[in-house]
């Protein structure tokens, strides 16, 4: 099997860091295994840290201890956030995008159904597969 190279939204490092037993919290759990290469980048964290801040502030020491098991990839260039996602995808999702495409996931993996559902369809035109948590454990079941 090739190696699954995903990549963790916002949502899901905000949600596995207050949610301990939810699906989030157990694809982290994957990556220290050692069963999935985890990566997200350095604008997703910023998010989630922002998040829990203002929501779940309890949580912050949990998002840090599970980053250790998180690959930590480069900003895409604006040239690249402009070439290689959607125009239509929301402003604030692209970068976030654009730095799995670059980083060569295989996955983006998020709980945000409300923006990435119409990518979330095998038949988009991505590069990767665009998935929630549910639906990557139980579809690609690593």
């Amino acid at each position: 099997m090739a190696e699954l190279l995903v990549f963790l939204d916002a949502n899901i490092l905000f949600t596995a860091a207050y949610s301990p037993d939810g699906l989030s919290a157990l694809l982290i759990e994957l990556g220290a295994a050692g069963r999935v290469t985890l990566l997200t980048s350095p604008l997703a964290i910023v998010e989630a840290e922002r998040n829990l801040e203002a929501k779940r502030p309890p949580g912050l020491p949990t998002l840090r201890r599970s980053l250790t098991a998180v690959r930590v990839v480069r900003e895409p260039a604006p040239g690249d956030v402009e070439r290689l996602t959607p125009p239509d995808l929301s402003s604030k999702d692209r970068p976030l995008l654009a730095a799995a495409i670059v980083a060569h996931a295989t996955h983006f993996v998020t709980g945000d159904v409300a923006d990435f559902e119409r990518w979330m369809d095998r038949r988009a035109r991505l590069p990767l597969q665009v998935m929630t948590p549910r639906q990557f454990l139980t579809e690609v079941q690593p």
